[in-house]
């Protein structure tokens, strides 16, 4: 049964002391990462288990225009695989909340997610949350 797998951050393009990206796994949607203007942006997370196959990503955002998820298997984040490519619609100044479902053969034996920010609706774009969901591996 699918299950929360929890992740750690190791690495943001855009580093604001105020807006950690460390805030995207806390649990609360009123804490947030915030980019620094320039695209793209990027955040590198570590599952926190040997590996997960993800079922589910869920994000928490605001002003993202074109998201794109990456997998790492390999037990270094050298190289990516992308299993998500979604353009969100500007929900003009509400949070743009979304579940990305993820194809089997695409979820198996991750280790590293990469969250890309191709373009936003607007200079500055932050995202509140993301939750990982997959069976783990111990």
């Amino acid at each position: 049964m699918p299950e929360t797998v929890k992740t750690e951050v190791l690495y943001q393009t855009s580093i604001d002391d105020r807006y950690p990206a460390c805030n995207l796994h806390d649990g609360d949607e009123k804490t947030f990462w915030i980019s620094t203007g320039m695209f793209p942006q990027e955040v590198l997370l570590k599952l926190n288990c040997t590996s997960a196959n993800v079922t589910k990503i869920r994000t928490w955002s605001y002003h993202i225009k074109k998201l794109v998820i990456e997998k790492c298997t390999e037990a270094q984040p050298v190289k990516f695989d992308k299993i998500v490519e979604t353009e969100l619609s500007d929900k003009a100044g509400a949070m743009q909340i979304e579940s990305f479902a993820i194809n089997q053969t695409m979820g198996p034996d991750v280790k590293y997610l990469k969250i890309h920010i191709a373009s936003g609706w607007d200079d500055f774009v932050s995202m509140h949350s993301i939750i990982v969901e997959g069976d783990i591996t111990p």
